[in-house]
């Protein structure tokens, strides 16, 4: 009878050594699933910075490149009062608070951002002014009066416009343009035996406060406004006109990138686009008339302690602008200021956004906001655990080299 051969089990320290190897694999393989994991978090959250900060280079070049059209950098007078006065890029630089509008505090206070608002006309639509209400005659205007306007049209037809919507009138040979309200639209004899559809056009903005009757937008022809120097080819253009305002605002203590679609000139309350743009930043380049092969000067430029435009007096300023200014004016806004002298000289708009990541990785962040705040990470933002990405955009406002003087 034959015998089983001998067997026998693992010994103590072959099952030691066994589950030794295997803790070493086991662990190997968790590193590299948490670094393949934190990779591949990371860059998603790259991605989700560049999406953003494409986004708004869509959302922003075609609104600047098309700014000012109909009008080009002349100033746009809203109202009557000198807070009144826009371009067709206005920047308030480094927004404080206002109604609805919170910006940065603690340890983000230094991310303030530019508020931006983007006028521009639709001059496919066009009416030329003609005359008033005592006829083909100088348009006179008081601060409540109101303009007839020849519509180029066939009697009985809609002119197109409603009643209630802005319109901007502009002469490209004169230095400003104003805002008004189109009234009711009707039938008028302007010329012998010739019967036109026409409206009246209010000027002031909705909500302004009214022009004095000796303003650049009320007063009568033959006095200090070239505007209404009617019944000659120059006559003044009317044109429907629109207006957004971008801005970003930390009201609910994050970045929100919103827009009120029809900026000062309608009731419409700001919206958000986006939760993951943080800084909005602009600078204007400013040319030499005389010589535009001269390199252009940015505002605000801290090293040759340039101010942004929106917070130069004619003291602070007339000596920053490149070539032949003319003669200063009295006042720091409106023609003859160094505020408008610098703005008819803006042939590049350049935007700093900065877009940041939708979710932090709090285990990646050397510091916390609630410390009030923050250390530097490697790029020089804040090192909170949100990824950034820094975009700057260059635009060139292409009606801001023809129009408008």
């Amino acid at each position: 009878m034959s015998r089983a051969p001998h067997t026998r089990g693992f010994s103590l320290i072959e099952l030691m050594m066994a589950s030794t190897i295997a803790l070493v694999v086991i662990a190997g393989a968790v590193s590299a699933g948490t670094y393949l994991q934190r990779r591949g978090f990371l860059e998603e959250r790259t991605m989700e910075t560049q999406n953003a900060a494409r986004a708004a280079r869509d959302l922003f070049t075609p609104s600047l490149q098309r700014a000012g059209e109909g009008f080009g950098s002349s100033p746009l007078y809203l109202g009557g009062a000198p807070g009144e006065l826009r371009y067709a890029i206005n920047v308030t630089s480094a927004a404080g608070a206002s109604a609805g509008y919170v910006p940065p505090s603690g340890a983000y206070a230094t991310l303030r951002s530019d508020v931006l608002e983007i006028f521009e006309a639709d001059s496919a639509r066009s009416l030329r002014m003609r005359g008033c209400a005592g006829g083909n005659t100088d348009a006179r205007l008081t601060a409540t009066t109101q303009v007839c306007l020849v519509v180029a049209a066939p009697p009985g037809t809609d002119a197109g416009i409603p009643t209630g919507s802005a319109l901007v009138a502009a002469d490209p040979s004169a230095r400003g343009a104003c805002v008004g309200v189109a009234q009711a639209q009707r039938n008028l004899l302007v010329l012998p035996d010739t019967e036109a559809k026409n409206i009246a056009w209010l000027p002031g903005a909705p909500g302004a406060t009214a022009f004095d009757v000796n303003s650049y937008c009320t007063a009568t022809a033959g006095n200090s406004a070239p505007l209404w120097l009617v019944g000659n080819d120059d006559d003044a253009m009317l044109m429907p006109v629109t207006s957004r305002i971008y801005r970003v605002n930390w009201r609910q203590g994050r970045p929100a990138l919103e827009l009120d679609p029809d900026g000062s000139l309608g009731p419409e309350e700001f919206r958000v686009l986006s939760e993951e743009i943080e800084q909005l930043r602009v600078r204007l380049g400013v040319a030499t008339l005389e010589n535009p092969s001269d390199p252009l000067r940015y505002f605000p430029d801290p090293d040759t302690e340039r101010p942004p435009i929106d917070q130069c007096t004619n003291t602070r300023c007339w000596g920053l602008i490149p070539g032949d200014a003319g003669t200063m004016g009295a006042l720091d806004h409106g023609p003859g200021s160094a505020r408008d002298e610098l703005m008819r000289r803006v042939r590049v708009v350049e935007l700093l956004i900065t877009a940041r990541s939708a979710r932090p990785d709090r285990e990646a962040a050397r510091g916390s906001p609630d410390a009030g705040t923050l250390p530097d990470d490697d790029e020089g933002n804040p090192d909170d655990g949100y990824k950034r990405r820094h975009f700057l955009i260059r635009v060139t406002p292409r009606n801001f080299g023809y129009a408008g003087g």
